[in-house]
């Protein structure tokens, strides 16, 4: 008899498969699905999900929406759809820079962006604070990528010491703009700019800041990288 009534929901709160199973409880008409002990949720696996509203899932449903923590929701259009379709994931996360591009028939892949012309660059910031340790990581210039300007924009200038910085990579720290063409202690939206003209480098390559921070006790800049990806 015990068995009926928490089957009819009238005895207890959960309904529990098997000895030290998972348990499944009703949350305000919600459905949830927690572990033998009650205390935390529990993964759900099944072949196939499906949802009969236009928003088919929520990612950290129960974010606190400040700092850090939001939730992502993945949705249908609510008009102008004509035709059911799939989309099929690429068989890795691909490199830097690249694009999710599609077949047409909703198998998708990761492209490169074609670069060499003003338009097709691309632009990377990395931020610099008086208190930075070096190095600082920038990001991966891809195989064949060229560099065509490098600019530091001070925003808050730096105060006492003798803090340098240079832009480049492991063992080349002044690649791509030097010590010498940057004053991290002139006047707040100074920009100082480097155009590198180094040939393309055929293995990517990992940018950073080599920063020597001496006695500073204020500062911050952001660092750009415009660079075009091999065509």
């Amino acid at each position: 008899m015990a068995q009926i009534l928490d089957l009819k929901g009238t005895s207890l709160p959960s309904i529990q498969i098997e000895k030290a199973g998972v348990r499944l409880k009703n949350n305000a008409g919600d459905l949830q699905v927690k572990n033998s002990a009650d205390s935390a949720f529990t993964k759900v696996t099944a072949s196939i999900h499906e949802s009969t509203s236009d928003t088919g899932l929520v990612i950290n449903s129960d974010a606190a929406s400040t700092g850090a923590d939001w939730k992502i929701t993945l949705a249908r259009p609510t008009s102008g759809q004509t035709a059911d379709y799939t989309l099929t994931l690429p068989t890795s996360a691909g490199s830097p820079s690249q694009v999710l591009t599609t077949n047409g028939s909703g198998v998708t892949s990761w492209t490169t962006v074609s670069g060499g012309t003003t338009n097709g660059q691309l632009v990377d910031t990395t931020a610099l604070a008086f208190n930075s340790a070096s190095s600082v990581s920038m990001f991966t210039l891809p195989a064949n990528a060229v560099v065509h300007r490098v600019e530091v924009i001070i925003d808050t200038p730096w105060a006492t010491g003798s803090a340098t910085m240079t832009v480049g990579v492991s063992g080349t720290t002044s690649k791509y703009a030097g010590s010498n063409l940057i004053d991290l202690y002139g006047t707040a939206k100074d920009i100082y700019v480097s155009t590198p003209g180094e040939i393309a480098n055929a293995s990517a390559e990992s940018l950073i800041i080599t920063y020597a921070a001496s006695t500073a006790t204020a500062g911050a800049a952001r660092v750009l990288v415009y660079y075009s990806n091999p065509g």
